[in-house]
């Protein structure tokens, strides 16, 4: 349920109050009516309504997610049955015979009053835990900071070490090619030329991923907010493999904290699982609420995932999948934990988790 349709359902109630006040106040004689139910009645009563329709209108400037708008409307519904039931235990005490008047005015007032005060209190409650919340998360992201730090110092020594690395190989490779030339002799290198390919694939996977790999720039924004929906099917769009990839998400938007680099970040993963497709396959993309956590899961079929990548997942010691998993990770990292959901069955599954947003 959305917030403004809490509002809204607020709003409706606060404007029946007062409409039932003004009524019970026109058709009542005062001859035949104590007169302190009638004032009681269209003061308390109409007043209550009048409160509960400025909360409606004060909840349609907000958002939160449905868990907290059926916490207001339960703050709602308590509020009432507690007043109510008060007032029903407490007038005998004081009043041995209630007659069908006295007992209408004690409804009337006690529910008015008590639906007042449970969405006012429901509502700045939850306003309350959104701001909690807000400032938890300002103060992790700035404490992460420095762990930020130590991840991209580690990236930047291992991208440093492949790069390195590689092009040493290279260039011992290409010594012997020339050497083959020099001496005239018709060999085959065809050995030399996949070795040569193979790190020159390496060195393209990191240049081609690095320049977008780091701290956000939203970082200093505390933590971007961005469309579920809209993420993904960017990052599908940027995607370039021979796969098939096809979205499942529902119609109604989830807004997530992300990065800047998220639909780049997804693209890599993409690109990652469809290495691992033996031939023609398709990556399913679908997500989930999973305990207020939205699990993005990514499926690859079919597909193997190597038992050399898998025993050191998201690790920088293979080349082709297993590089760019381990980029994809350690982006990723920065605002959503991913992980291996399966690895079976012909069907290579990861899974990304995202925060949903708390407004």
């Amino acid at each position: 349920m959305r917030t403004k349709q809490v509002a809204a359902l607020l709003a409706v109630a606060g404007a029946g109050m007062v409409s039932f006040a003004v009524v019970h106040f026109l058709i009542h004689e005062i001859s035949s009516v104590p007169t302190v139910h009638i004032v009681s009645n269209l003061v308390v009563a109409g007043g209550a309504g009048i409160g509960l329709l400025y909360v409606g209108y004060w909840l349609s400037g907000y958002s939160f997610r449905s868990s907290r708008n059926v916490r207001i409307l339960a703050w709602t519904a308590v509020g009432a049955v507690t007043l109510l039931a008060v007032f029903v235990l407490i007038q005998p005490l004081a009043q041995e015979t209630v007659t069908a008047e006295e007992l209408l005015h004690i409804v009337q007032v006690s529910v008015s009053v008590g639906t007042l005060l449970g969405a006012a209190i429901g509502s700045f409650e939850v306003r309350s835990l959104a701001r909690a919340e807000e400032v938890t998360r300002v103060e992790s992201r700035l404490a992460a900071l420095e762990d930020e730090r130590e991840r991209w110092g580690e990236l930047n020594t291992v991208l440093r070490h492949y790069v390195n690395n590689s092009v040493t190989v290279i260039n011992f490779c290409l010594d012997d090619l020339r050497a083959s030339v020099r001496d005239g002799e018709e060999r085959e290198h065809v050995e030399t030329i996949e070795t040569v390919a193979e790190h020159v694939e390496t060195i393209e996977t990191v240049a081609e991923h690095v320049d977008r790999l780091g701290p956000t720039a939203g970082f200093e924004n505390v933590a971007p907010i961005a469309d579920l929906d809209r993420v993904i099917q960017r990052g599908c769009q940027l995607f370039e493999g021979d796969a098939d990839v096809t979205i499942s998400i529902p119609d109604e938007s989830v807004e997530v904290e992300v990065g800047e680099s998220v639909e780049q970040d997804i693209t890599l993963l993409l690109e990652a699982l469809s290495s691992l497709i033996d031939g023609a396959g398709e990556i399913d993309c679908t997500y989930e609420t999973v305990e207020d956590v939205i699990v993005v899961r990514f499926a690859a079929t079919p597909a193997t995932l190597p038992s050399a990548v898998e025993a050191a997942l998201f690790e920088p010691v293979t080349r082709q999948s297993g590089l760019k998993l381990y980029l994809a990770e350690r982006s990723i990292a920065a605002y959503a934990d991913v992980r291996l959901a399966t690895n079976e069955e012909e069907t290579v599954a990861f899974e990304v988790r995202f925060e949903p947003s708390s407004h």
